[in-house]
Formats: structure tokens, C-alpha cells, sequence
């Protein structure tokens, strides 16, 4: 038997329960069918969910569930690593399982040839690699949480193109714990953990290193003061993936602070002004240390939520929340048996189905999600308890740029009928108040943030307006049966519309 008070035992401990989280690039796309089998190549507009499963000593693979009922499973296609999480990457649609803790690589997932794995390679050894995400399909960045360097590399090669330094970020261990990493307005953002090695606790608050990506190198956040400043969070220890919400323009992430702390929460920041844009959720309000968040486009979040009892007693629960207020709406699923909490990551997909990987000993499942009402849709048997997920589909065509973001323009109430819709929905607008400048037309999302079509509108006064969306993407396409939602252009505070389109 181990010994707990061993340091390596100590050390193994932390780093697999740094690793309890989702990764990966947030929700995706539903397609017609799918009727592939094991090991043929999907055909275009394919979508699965790639799950990583494992029992964190000896077994580990990955599977995939086909998005479109029956949800077709092909479980254990290939082994990983015991401690791993995914990154999909949808411009080259191509998964990359990030192999942490004495593993030190990265594996190449190709979904165009079956899911097979095309190719590996080292990291370096000892260096606990935590994320990776493609600049382009030359150049990616990969997260070191045990080294001082974050590495630039081909990320099919894994030839290297340099490193960066985040050493001026760290604690007085010299490393700052690098860890998810997201890129949005042409810049790298990258959680440091800020960890004491020795006691394995925050050392101080979380912080973000902001990367140009074009340079490679370090932008300062707070030219007033000495040195080279990285995006100080107002909690210990960011934990979650961090995901961008290309919607309403902001990076959400979830710090955990000190384990059965209540001393973390859920923040947004800015990624134009590198400036927190406040706290959306407390550990408090909660009830629990956040181990995974997603916010969708509409007015909800959802969190994985582990209580403050001592393990083995704590157990971890599925929660919807308020965006706005922080406030718990509802519990999706709460898991109790075996020894300590056991949820891990979830994903979102964009016909608005929720994801979880339900750890449970005895009933390990992937269970999914109606976020429309919060119900369970269906449970799927991959073996090995699941661990991470990602959903893999191919983009379609959108938006080319970010929206325009200005201040608020107007008061605005917008509405979608029918809805659900088929091929077309109208959109009801109505300004309440007159301003200097009128919004210029509607976006539409989907519920990964993706802006997926600009629908041009002269606005010109108060009052109630019409227009008409035909279900298709910027390039003339219909887009995939889903949820989407409706904002007005340069308008990110108003309430959006929420639009289900059932082909």
C-alpha cells in the first residue's frame, strides 16, 4: 500500500487531481446521421464525442459516441496515457490527446482515418505537458506545468520553433505551473497555477500570461509598473479549461483555490482590454470547488461542483446556474457512490446536449444533457470510467472577424417565432428607447459563441421590427439542426434570443 505521506505519492496525488476537469474546445455541431463503423472514415459532417476514459493506474483508451441517436458507441479504439485530456482542434479537425504525468507526449487523432492514431512525440521528458492549442497547422504551443518554458513546436512533428520563459510569473519555486491555454484577438492566454512544489497549495492568486502570437512574445498588461505584468485573477489556482466565449467576447475561467476552500470561483476577462470583467459565480454561492464551468451564449452556466467534506466523503454534483446572479437554478446529477467525488469534465454541443463524464465506480457513464430543461437525454456505457471529452465536427462557414463590440446601444427585447423553427424564422425586435446609433443588423451564434451569420437591418428608430433568418450559414448553407441565439449587432449586453432549428 502507499504511503500518504510519501512525497511522490504527494506529488502524483496533486497533478491527477489537477487534471479532474474538461478540456478541450467547447460544443460543437449535429449533422444528419451517422452510420459509420469501427475503424471506417467518417464521412464529411460526421460528429462524435471523443472520450477519454481511464482508471488512472493501468487502463486507458479512448472512444467515440456518435452525436446523432442512436448514438453509436465504439469503445477502447486506442490507449492513452492513465493521465490525459484532448484538445480538438476543428480547422484542421484534428484531435490531439495531451499525455500528462510521465507520459511527457502528445498523440495525433485523426477522425478522417477512424479515429486512428497518426503520430506521436515527446515534449520533453519530465515536463508534464497540461495543454496544446494550434496557432495554424505549422505552429502550436504547448502548456509545461513542470517546467519554466512554454514550448512553440510544429504540431505534427513536434520540431520545436523556440520556447517562451514564464518564469517572471512564477512563485518563489521559480515555476509557474502553466496550464490551460486559449487564443483569441491574436493573443496566447495561458492559466498559471502558481502552486507551492513543496506543500502542493496556492502560493498566491492565479494569474493568466498573455502571449502575442504573431511575436511570440510576452505582452505586459500593466505597463505602469516594473517589468513584464501577466493578468492577476481574483482567486488562487484557475483549475478549468479556459474557454472563449466568442459570443459575448470574453474568457471564462474557474479557480478552485485551496481543495474544500470555498475560496475560488468563476471569472471573465477581457481579451481586448486584458481586464477582468468580474465575477460571475463564488465557490460559496455554489456550494463547492468548481472543477469544470461552461457559459452558454443565453443567461445560463453550468459547473461540476465537488462539496467541502474530507475525502473519501465529498461527492460532486452537475449544477445549472445564473450568469448573471451566481444563484443555483437547478442539480442535473449528483453522484455519491464509491470512494470521493468522481464527475470530471463536460462539454457542450451545438444542438444545446450537455456532456458529463460520470466517474461512478460501479456505473461509469457518459450521461447527456437537454439544456433546454435541464433533463437527462441518455446514458452511454464506454467502459473505463470517462474521464475527458471533446466533440468533433467540422466547421462550417462563418463570419469572417469579430463582431463590432460597442457600448450598449439600446434597450432592446428580441424574440424568434416559430421556434422551433424549420428552414426559416422570424426574428422580432423591439427597441424600447431611441439613441444616437441604432445597432446595424443581428448575429447569430451558436452555442459555442461561433458567430455563424450577420443578418444586415437598418435600424433607424424606437419601435418593433422584423427579420427574417433562413436557417443558413455567412456562404448560403443551411446550418446543422441545433440551438442557436440572436444578439444585435454591437450590442453584447442585451438578452439574446434563443432559436432551436429542427431540420
Amino acid at each position: 500500500m502507499t504511503d500518504r505521506s510519501d512525497e511522490r505519492f504527494k506529488k502524483r496525488y496533486f497533478q491527477v487531481s489537477q487534471g479532474w476537469n474538461g478540456l478541450t474546445a467547447v460544443g460543437l455541431a449535429l449533422f444528419a446521421a451517422c452510420t459509420a463503423a469501427a475503424f471506417a472514415s467518417p464521412a464529411a459532417g460526421d460528429e462524435f464525442a471523443f472520450v477519454l476514459t481511464t482508471d488512472y493506474y493501468s487502463a486507458a483508451y479512448y472512444s467515440t459516441i456518435e452525436v446523432q441517436p442512436p448514438r453509436t458507441v465504439d469503445n477502447d479504439i486506442a490507449s492513452v496515457n492513465t493521465d490525459a485530456v484532448a484538445r480538438y482542434d476543428e480547422t484542421d479537425n484534428m484531435v490531439f490527446v495531451v499525455n500528462r504525468f510521465l507520459a511527457d507526449n502528445i498523440q495525433i487523432v485523426n477522425p478522417d482515418s477512424g479515429f486512428a492514431t497518426t503520430g506521436q512525440y515527446s515534449v520533453g521528458n519530465g515536463s508534464n505537458p497540461h495543454d496544446i492549442v494550434l496557432a495554424n497547422s505549422g505552429k502550436a504551443y504547448v502548456s509545461r506545468f513542470e517546467w519554466k518554458t512554454l514550448l512553440i513546436c510544429d504540431p505534427y512533428s513536434g520540431d520545436s520553433l523556440g520556447v517562451i520563459d514564464l518564469s517572471p510569473f512564477s512563485d518563489g519555486d521559480g515555476i509557474p505551473e502553466m496550464d490551460r491555454m486559449a487564443i483569441a484577438d491574436g493573443k496566447l492566454f495561458v492559466t498559471l497555477n502558481i502552486i507551492d512544489h513543496v506543500t502542493w497549495q496556492p502560493a498566491g492568486l492565479g494569474k493568466i500570461a498573455v502571449i502575442d502570437v504573431a511575436a511570440d512574445t510576452l505582452i505586459d498588461v500593466d505597463p505602469l509598473t516594473p517589468g513584464v505584468q501577466s493578468i492577476e485573477l481574483a482567486y488562487a489556482n484557475p483549475y478549468t479549461e479556459l474557454r472563449y466565449d466568442r459570443c459575448r467576447g470574453e474568457l471564462v475561467i474557474g479557480c478552485l483555490g485551496a481543495w474544500s476552500g470555498m475560496d475560488g470561483g468563476v471569472e471573465v476577462i477581457d481579451p481586448v482590454t486584458l481586464e477582468s470583467k468580474g465575477i460571475v459565480a463564488t465557490e460559496s454561492g455554489l456550494g463547492g470547488d468548481v472543477s469544470d464551468v461552461i457559459l452558454s451564449p443565453g443567461t445560463k452556466g453550468y459547473a461540476v461542483i465537488m462539496d467541502a467534506a474530507p475525502w473519501p466523503d465529498n461527492h460532486a454534483r452537475l449544477i445549472s446556474f445564473d450568469r448573471e446572479t451566481g444563484e443555483v437554478l437547478d442539480t442535473l446529477h449528483i453522484q455519491e457512490s464509491g470512494m470521493g467525488a468522481s464527475l470530471a469534465g463536460i462539454e457542450l454541443s451545438r444542438q444545446g446536449e450537455l456532456y458529463l463524464c460520470d466517474r461512478d465506480a460501479t456505473r461509469p457513464y457518459v450521461r447527456i444533457f437537454d439544456t433546454s430543461a435541464d433533463t437527462l437525454l441518455a446514458t452511454i456505457d464506454v467502459g473505463v470510467p470517462p474521464y475527458d471529452i471533446v466533440v468533433v465536427q467540422e466547421p462550417y462557414a462563418a463570419v469572417p472577424g469579430p463582431p463590432d463590440v460597442q457600448e450598449a446601444l439600446s434597450s432592446a427585447l428580441l424574440t424568434a417565432y416559430p421556434n422551433p423553427a424549420g428552414a426559416r424564422t422570424t426574428i422580432g425586435v423591439k427597441l424600447s428607447r431611441a439613441e444616437d446609433q441604432f445597432p446595424t443588423g443581428l448575429l447569430i451564434h451558436d452555442v459555442r459563441g461561433r458567430l455563424v451569420r450577420a443578418l444586415a437591418y437598418p435600424f433607424r428608430d424606437a419601435g418593433t421590427y422584423e427579420v427574417a433568418w433562413d436557417g443558413k450559414d455567412e456562404d448560403g448553407n443551411p446550418v446543422a439542426s441545433g440551438v442557436y441565439y440572436c444578439r444585435l449587432a454591437g450590442d453584447e449586453t442585451a438578452a439574446a434570443a434563443r432559436i432551436v432549428l429542427i431540420r
